[in-house]
């Protein structure tokens, strides 16, 4: 439903640019629907030719986030959900407020000109973390490392 929405967007206005983020589904446990990969495939193959930008972000990544550095032990989708908005309001920032660099969507695009169909953007996020009191030395660690990275590494949609 949603890949035929952008799908229908992209039709009427073919002009504008369009960033959606995208959340995949966990590889790791057997779901409940048996179409769930094809139904990956085919948004991939929409996401490709309707959307200029792609953020993608992976249900595996993002309940081992949940786990190990928020320690929720059983993350709900409100919890999950809390952490795709977290990411989505911290990305756009830029593009709601006035400033100096990438300040419209424009340019954020114009780097991912030289190869238009690989416009799959992998994004990350710190501090994550439930602790009020965070030193400067934390904060240099966790953005110097893959903590924060809401994509799986050994992700078949990777490859």
């Amino acid at each position: 439903m949603g890949s035929y929405l952008l799908e229908a967007l992209n039709d009427r206005y073919s002009k504008k640019l369009v960033q959606t983020y995208s959340v995949f589904p966990n590889q790791m446990e057997t779901s409940d629907v048996v179409v769930q990969p094809y139904n990956s495939l085919l948004t991939l193959k929409r996401l490709t030719l309707n959307a200029d930008c792609v953020v993608v972000l992976d249900n595996t990544a993002l309940n081992r986030i949940a786990v190990d550095r928020l320690h929720i032990a059983n993350p709900t989708f409100a919890q999950t959900n809390s952490l795709v908005s977290t990411v989505m309001s911290a990305s756009t920032t830029t593009l709601r407020y006035p400033g100096y660099m990438n300040n419209d969507l424009v340019g954020l695009v114009a780097s991912l000109i030289p190869t238009p169909r690989c416009h799959f953007l992998m994004t990350g996020y710190t501090p994550l973390t439930v602790e009020r009191q965070v030193s400067i030395l934390l904060l240099a660690v966790q953005c110097s490392i893959s903590v924060g990275i809401i994509l799986f590494i050994n992700s078949p949609y990777l490859t």
